[in-house]
């Protein structure tokens, strides 16, 4: 296993998030075919725009409670997507739904240990802050943001009439 030298951390992130991005896209390949994997890809991509900004936040949240230094921002929103992709991609061939979550968990557990370096409790606080600024992010989106951009599927979004 290349990823886990110890002189791997720059490249890491970067084989993390074409592996992860390798497993949506062949996974559904493999169920739809060719355009259903450019487009599950592209929808891997879109989360993204919601997950760094909300892992950021988790991250800088957790830098002042367990007063620990990330790194510089290019590095952490790297190292964000590298694993939050990888997640994703691991989930989707899980075929189960509670066993998918508790994938992506796995990943984010081990993802968030091994590349940010924490303790066990701190890597713990930061999947939880980083999962509740997750939920927060995709609920500003789903309820006060236009709706005319799909961030995510349609199957993942709540059909409610918006409250003005």
């Amino acid at each position: 296993m290349s990823l886990l030298r110890s002189g791997s951390h720059r490249s890491a992130p970067f084989m993390m998030l074409l592996v992860g991005l390798a497993l949506i896209g062949g996974e559904a390949y493999l169920s739809a075919g060719p355009d259903a994997a450019q487009y599950a890809v592209k929808g891997s991509l879109q989360k993204l725009l919601i997950q760094i900004p909300a892992g950021i936040v988790a991250v800088i949240v957790a830098s002042k409670l367990i007063e620990c230094d990330f790194g510089p921002l290019s590095v952490v929103m790297l190292k964000l997507a590298g694993i939050m992709v990888l997640a994703e991609g691991v989930g989707t061939w899980v075929p189960l739904p509670f066993f998918s979550i508790m994938a992506e968990l796995a990943v984010m557990v081990v993802g968030f240990f091994w590349m940010f370096e924490l303790s066990k409790w701190e890597t713990y606080l930061v999947v939880l802050l980083n999962i509740a600024a997750i939920f927060g992010a995709r609920y500003l989106v789903d309820n006060y943001m236009n709706s005319s951009h799909s961030y995510w599927g349609a199957a993942e979004r709540p059909r409610q009439p918006r409250r003005r």
